[in-house]
């Protein structure tokens, strides 16, 4: 891509021992550094947003940092617009690119309007001061992440949340064609993450920023990103990456591969991860519409493996007339239907007869 924000080429990134790690550590098949993932080659677009997903442990903060200047790489490159960022003078390193790290800033008694004018620094003079047009992208900055109501506090009053967001603000108000943040939402509630996932998308597509954040949010990966950056995809020792639309991830197993764990299975048609199922009994629904999928949900929970469908085996049929729901437990061929008038009973009677079964 000629256009690309950001390029890496064989890169590897890791880590370098310390000269006494090393002397202690040092045999024929102990190298100077660790290598957490290598042969790298990424290209980040303007207007793309992108999500970091892999394992924990699989090198996401490594990658950021590495893609910030702020870790050097083992080998390969990193090109920011087509330079070099090792060549990169770091002002104009910060004119191009700004990082969010989910490492506690130490601010002393600065308030949140100072602290995101600091994003303004690689445009101020040598004494700091701020510009009329610099007041004005500090005060958008602030109104765009919602976070005017507490401008004048100072930031150790904050909430973990309201911390990150004030972080998001001076990243903004730096202003560069390149956002990379690290856990953007690991201390938000649900409402707070979907606005600040809408709010990075929104600056990808309308003002064409590059954007990458790193996250363990798979759902809202798979809804808002334009592609992923997948580490570790073989779900193995190795961390190599795949990068793919989110869709291709799901429909060519990687991402079941990549977070596989004993007890859990990734569910392709929700895109979510679930308790295993086997060895559980099966259970038939007969119905559609949101009460079906909620019903089926509610006897997932419940350990059973729901066929939809199927009407031969021990089911349950739904009836919707004006608005009202009713649930027919069948248990078996030619038993009589048990009704029951909300979901709540059905699972009981469910459950009921499952440890029946048990005992028998």
């Amino acid at each position: 891509m000629n256009d690309s924000m950001i390029q890496t080429r064989n890169l590897a990134i890791g880590y370098r021992l310390r000269r006494r790690e090393f002397i202690a550590r040092r045999k024929p098949s102990h190298p100077a550094s660790k290598v957490v993932a290598g042969g790298l080659d990424l290209d980040l677009a303007p207007g793309e947003l992108v999500c970091l997903l892999g394992p924990n442990g699989s090198g996401k903060s490594t990658l950021m940092r590495t893609l910030a200047g702020v870790q050097q790489p083992l080998s390969g490159s990193v090109l920011l617009k087509g330079c070099e960022m090792a060549g990169l003078h770091p002002k104009e390193t910060a004119k191009l690119l700004s990082l969010v790290l989910t490492d506690r800033v130490m601010t002393g008694n600065m308030s949140v309007y100072a602290l995101v004018a600091l994003g303004r620094y690689p445009y101020t003079g040598w004494m700091g001061k701020l510009s009329d047009a610099d007041e004005e992208v500090v005060r958008r900055a602030i109104e765009t992440t919602g976070t005017r109501a507490f401008a004048h506090r100072h930031i150790g009053e904050l909430s973990d949340g309201e911390r990150q967001k004030v972080m998001i603000a001076r990243a903004i108000a730096q202003d560069t064609p390149v956002i990379l943040l690290d856990e953007p939402t690991a201390h938000l509630d649900l409402p707070n993450r979907l606005e600040i996932i809408k709010l990075l998308k929104t600056l990808a597509k309308e003002q064409g920023k590059a954007v990458v954040l790193s996250t363990h949010e798979l759902d809202l990966a798979l809804q808002a990103a334009d592609r992923i950056w997948l580490m570790n995809p073989s779900g193995g020792s190795s961390s190599a990456m795949v990068a793919a639309i989110p869709e291709s991830l799901v429909l060519d197993g990687h991402l079941e591969h990549a977070f596989k764990r004993n007890g859990f299975e990734f569910d392709p048609f929700s895109g979510s991860f679930r308790f295993s199922r086997e060895g559980v009994r099966q259970i038939g629904l007969v119905g559609e519409g949101i009460t079906a999928y909620w019903t089926q949900r509610a006897l997932e929970r419940a350990g059973c493996m729901v066929i939809p469908g199927a009407s031969d085996i021990r089911h349950i049929e739904i009836e919707t007339l004006n608005g009202e729901h009713k649930w027919k437990y069948v248990s078996g061929e030619g038993c009589r239907p048990v009704e029951k008038e909300s979901l709540d009973e059905l699972l009981s009677l469910v459950n009921e007869s499952q440890n029946e079964g048990k005992e028998r």
